[in-house]
């Protein structure tokens, strides 16, 4: 797949990431709206699994990658971005995964979130990336 314009191709992954992280923040939210929920966090536990510093740690280093796609995706050249989300939506797939859902509708953001990472990564697999003068030439 070609696209003309790489720096429109960047910004349709940024819109991406967008779309996932939201989706990821709602369904997280959405967790909070649960009395049962609030309960097991206050217990110090998350879905059966006891929260620690460390969990929150990689937590974090998990969203700030998510956030990295999202801005690299329309700001870095886009050879590194490309890379860049070539390596990412796999982890983000992973991540998503190792999230397990517990009802009905985690599965569906769940699967919203692994469908768009799958497009992010198509999308950055056909993304024909140029050195920057090439593309300034072809714009004019």
């Amino acid at each position: 797949m070609s696209y003309k314009n790489p720096l429109l191709l960047g910004t349709k992954l940024s819109l991406l990431w967008l779309f996932a992280i939201l989706n990821i923040l709602f369904r997280d939210v959405h967790e909070l709206t649960m009395s049962s929920t609030i309960e097991e966090i206050l217990t110090g536990h998350l879905n059966g699994v006891a929260m620690s510093e460390g969990l929150l740690v990689v937590g974090a280093i998990i969203v700030e990658l998510l956030l990295l796609g999202f801005l690299f995706s329309s700001f870095a050249r886009p050879s590194i971005a490309r890379r860049l989300n070539l390596f990412l939506a796999p982890i983000a797939i992973l991540g998503t995964l190792a999230s397990r859902p517990s009802d009905p509708d985690d599965f569906i953001f769940a699967a919203i979130e692994i469908v768009t990472f799958c497009v992010i990564w198509w999308l950055a697999w056909g993304w024909e990336t140029k050195p920057l003068e090439e593309t300034a030439i072809e714009a004019s």
